[in-house]
């Protein structure tokens, strides 16, 4: 695993290359919309290329699983890559931004890296090692008393029609806690949330290569994450919460009781 997640480290640090070269230098109406409100670019096709290629090359039996590129998880081991996290951020000039590779083994991830290209911060894990940002041990946090929490979000931008009952949430979610962040990465809300910036983080509807990385630094991070419904199919139906456990209980107390899907 050792050398897995070196291999991993070095293929986000590549893509983090590729990613600075193109930031600022490109902006949305150099995009296409892959899909209604979910926007692609060149960058991000280049930084899954060169991410793709180094992963490979250190084992070609490991399956990969990439945003732009396709494929599936369906073998013993999948490497799952998003080239570039917060990809309307990036085309919009703002600084909040990832790369995810999450190495997964019967569909479950036992590695993940996130990197922060601007910051140039490594966040890793291996499953039972702990979390770890820049070599350095993270920890979740939950604040005393609870209500001080700070909680990331964000909406569910490709599922309009779910919009108001997630205000409802967002507006409950707003009055227990100190506040409510959107910032536009799930990776990096899922990283911030492991090293207690955040207390927890709840959203709707992601997909695997937003959060199969920052899922496992989470709970080695000492923290819980869960589905929507209490239960651990966040990988499949996208719908996540995560963070302190005290936390995480009371997103998923307010969630439901309003959310229906």
């Amino acid at each position: 695993m050792e050398d897995a997640l070196g291999i991993a480290i070095k293929a986000a640090k590549e893509g983090g290359k590729v990613l600075r070269s193109y930031f600022d230098k490109i902006h949305i109406e150099d995009s296409f919309e892959k899909a209604k409100n979910d926007f692609v670019s060149e960058a991000d096709i280049k930084s899954e290329e060169v991410i793709k290629d180094i992963l490979l090359s250190y084992d070609s039996n490991i399956g990969f699983l990439g945003e732009e590129e396709g494929g599936d998880n369906e073998g013993l081991l999948t490497w799952v890559v998003d080239p570039l996290d917060g990809t309307k951020n990036f085309l919009h000039g703002l600084p909040f931004f990832s790369i995810s590779i999450a190495l997964l083994k019967d569909k479950n991830p036992i590695l993940g890296v996130i990197y922060e290209p601007i910051r140039e911060d490594v966040f890793h894990a291996v499953k039972g090692k702990g979390a770890y940002l820049n070599h350095k041990r993270i920890y979740v946090k939950r604040p005393n008393p609870l209500r001080l929490a700070l909680i990331a979000t964000g909406f569910p931008f490709k599922h309009k029609d779910k919009l108001d009952p997630y205000l409802l949430i967002f507006k409950k979610v707003f009055e227990t806690f100190s506040g409510v962040r959107r910032a536009g990465s799930a990776a990096l809300d899922l990283a911030y949330t492991a090293k207690g910036t955040f207390s927890g983080f709840f959203e709707y509807g992601l997909s695997i290569w937003d959060i199969a990385a920052g899922s496992l630094i989470v709970e080695e991070a000492g923290g819980v994450v869960m589905d929507f419904n209490g239960d651990n199919t966040y990988l499949s139906t996208g719908n996540i919460i995560a963070g302190d456990k005290e936390v995480a209980a009371e997103l998923l107390r307010i969630i439901s009781q309003t959310w229906k899907d």
